[in-house]
């Protein structure tokens, strides 16, 4: 998109300007100002104005409507008393199609705590600069951002959010990181990073939400994970790293998404979750787990979504299930056998049983009943004599409805 189709009309609001009697002496400090037009060109924008007066970003000389997802907000904070100079504290820019880089100028708003730049075109580097200020929270995921994580990034103690998400950051993950003890979220999933997770991410205790996805590590995965005592989603979808899955995963009582999968290594038996009795979404594909599903899976009352494809799993399905708001049950391929239970067979549930060893279902039995709102699946999902016959003989229309696919 053309440098001249981007259009910003930023509307600021005064978060934290104290004193109505100074509100409307309040003035951003001229410096702040003109880093800001400095952070708009570095940004890909000629076409950005800022109003010291009233605390706004105006466009100038362009009619271009902003990108309809585009959002924006920009916090100036305001001293009460005879100083009433106004600060830069929040900056989001998202969803602008900005071609730029990385503003190193953002040094030059040193009460800045907040940054968000997601779902732009922003291509280079972070930028090392950033290094010496108060951020609390960075948010770059989706753009095209290259290069490796700065070491220094480490040295803002302070953050306690960093999304780098989908874009195209390599390399080894500093140690440096692990200085983050404030850190509550950390997502780097989609990139291509390499090498180990880093030993000193151990130390990252506030982590609640840890997300890796989508990369090329190395190694296992480690047992440290076992300090994050206060995690509640951890996602680690195709990480490169191998099983297997650490015992001490049940000390993590507090998670409710656990996401893992396309795992090698040693064949294991199912960890022990029993303990995440708040486990809403619970992925273990293709991470070599034997054995049979531990029953008190089928009894957590919060869990909605059970994907567990992909593995050496037997056994059966237990007749009763009370795991009320079960709807989405991936089991394909593997190796379960019997009966097919009618307890799983919920209104609105989507059923995935291909490729396993149930039991031939007859036309009468539940699995083939009309009128019900389910998506399942049963191909090749049981074992015959006749291996020309693998499909269950359901005596009804499947419709295939028009899908979203996202991941679950």
């Amino acid at each position: 998109m053309l440098v001249g189709k981007f259009f910003v009309f930023l509307t600021v609001s005064l978060t934290s300007c104290l004193g109505l009697l100074a509100f409307f002496e309040a003035k951003l400090v001229q410096e702040e100002v003109d880093a800001l037009e400095e952070i708009a060109r570095t940004l890909g924008s000629k076409y950005w104005k800022f109003n010291a007066d009233t605390c706004k970003i105006e466009s100038v000389g362009v009619t271009q409507v902003p990108p309809k997802n585009a959002e924006q907000r920009i916090d100036c904070e305001c001293k009460n008393g005879n100083n009433t100079d106004c600060h830069v504290t929040w900056m989001e820019l998202k969803n602008y199609n900005l071609p730029g880089v990385l503003p190193p100028q953002l040094v030059k708003l040193p009460h800045l705590q907040v940054v968000d730049f997601a779902y732009n075109y922003l291509s280079g580097t972070i930028p090392r600069e950033w290094a010496s200020m108060q951020l609390t929270s960075i948010t770059l995921l989706v753009n095209r951002l290259s290069g490796e994580i700065p070491k220094e990034l480490g040295n803002i103690t302070t953050l306690t959010y960093l999304s780098l998400e989908a874009n195209q950051i390599s390399g080894i993950i500093p140690p440096d990181l692990g200085k983050l003890i404030n850190l509550q979220t950390l997502m780097l999933s989609s990139n291509r990073f390499t090498g180990n997770l880093p030993v000193s991410f151990s130390g990252l205790i506030n982590l609640t939400d840890f997300r890796i996805n989508d990369n090329n590590f190395s190694g296992t995965i480690p047992i440290f994970i076992q300090n994050w005592k206060k995690l509640e989603r951890l996602e680690m979808h195709a990480t490169g790293l191998e099983g297997p899955i650490p015992s001490n995963i049940y000390l993590l009582n507090n998670l409710v998404e656990l996401r893992i999968s396309d795992i090698n290594g040693p064949t294991q038996s199912f960890p022990m979750l029993k303990n995440m009795t708040g486990m809403i979404r619970l992925t273990l594909r293709s991470c070599n787990i034997s054995g049979e599903i531990p029953a008190y899976l089928w009894t957590m009352k919060s869990l909605e979504l059970l994907d567990v494809s992909f593995n050496k799993l037997v056994g059966k399905i237990p007749a009763s299930i009370s795991a009320d708001r079960l709807r989405f049950i991936f089991l394909t391929r593997n190796l379960l056998s019997g009966d097919i239970s009618e307890s799983i067979l919920k209104d609105g549930s989507n059923v995935d049983l291909s490729y396993n060893n149930f039991a031939l279902q007859s036309p009468g039995q539940p699995v083939c009943r009309e009128n019900m709102n389910l998506n399942l699946n049963l191909f090749r999902s049981s074992s015959m004599g006749n291996s020309s016959r693998r499909v269950l003989p359901c005596m009804k229309t499947f419709r295939c409805p028009k899908c979203k696919y996202m991941l679950l």
